[in-house]
């Protein structure tokens, strides 16, 4: 206390019972800053924490349960247009086959999010540390995703700092948030350019991804990186861009377990926005 600082516990078992103790300093500013006490607040969130338990444990186990079936649909389907798909002389059979596996892979994917989000809150992931060239890596994205970009008629570049050195961390990792942030970017492009920059902060690489997109009003950026919370502009309402909202947050999630940080750098309505992480050098 006399320190100045707060001071927040969580998941302090007493008994049956959770408790969530925050300590936070009472400050007298005049004529000078001094500590005159402190408020010790004590809240009893058993009843949240298993609430929290059981949710996950529903999401975990549906989603388990969803996958086989879905996977199974999703193959017969490949297999029907591949093999058969000379045989069908009705074209409504083809697009309604058609329909079933865009609808199959989009599930299968929106499942996967779930088992992922449960894994990493659980602090289940297991890190496949390995030296690599965090600049490769980029450049390797950002050379797969320029098709993707390019149909919209946006152009996407890496710009990278010769200077990064070689850093040890789990590569597949690192692809999969730089594919979800320049994904992002991608989706929500109309016009213009995507910049992905890497440089050196301190003890860090830092990785940005720039847009001229539509930006988030500042408003709204608060509720980045929060589950089911998609990047767009417009991230209250739903089914406007076929996202779970989990995208970011699986990304924070991810990031903070390999010692790094992610977040919004900057954004502004109509004019783009810039993503950043870092990871430990």
């Amino acid at each position: 206390i006399k320190e100045c600082i707060d001071i927040e516990k969580d998941n302090i078992r007493l008994g049956a019972k959770i408790i969530r103790i925050h300590i936070a300093p009472i400050k007298m500013h005049a004529p000078e800053v001094e500590v005159i006490g402190a408020v010790v607040l004590i809240a009893d969130v058993t009843e949240e924490k298993i609430f929290e338990r059981s949710k996950d444990e529903f999401f975990a186990v549906a989603s388990h349960e969803l996958r086989t079936p879905l996977t199974a649909i999703k193959g017969n389907t490949d297999i029907i247009l591949s093999s058969y798909a000379d045989k069908i002389d009705n074209p409504e059979i083809t697009e309604m086959l058609k329909d079933i596996k865009e609808g199959s892979d989009r599930l299968i994917g929106i499942v996967n999010d779930f088992l992922e989000v449960a894994r990493l809150e659980q602090g289940k992931i297991n890190l496949k540390t390995e030296e690599f060239s965090i600049n490769d890596v980029v450049c390797e994205y950002v050379k797969d995703l320029e098709k993707t970009a390019g149909e919209k008629g946006i152009k996407l570049s890496c710009k990278v700092n010769d200077a990064v050195p070689i850093i040890k961390n789990d590569k597949n990792k690192v692809g999969q948030v730089l594919m979800n942030l320049i994904g992002n970017a991608i989706k929500f492009t109309e016009k213009g350019q995507i910049n992905v920059t890497t440089d050196i902060i301190d003890k860090f690489v830092k990785i940005s991804v720039t847009d001229t997109g539509s930006g988030i009003p500042e408003s709204k950026q608060p509720l980045l990186f929060r589950k089911f919370q998609p990047a767009g502009e417009e991230m209250l309402t739903r089914d406007v861009t076929k996202s779970t909202g989990l995208g970011l947050y699986i990304s924070k999630l991810i990031i903070g377990q390999m010692g790094g940080s992610i977040g919004l750098e900057k954004s502004e309505a109509g004019k783009g926005s810039t993503f950043s992480f870092t990871l430990p050098i």
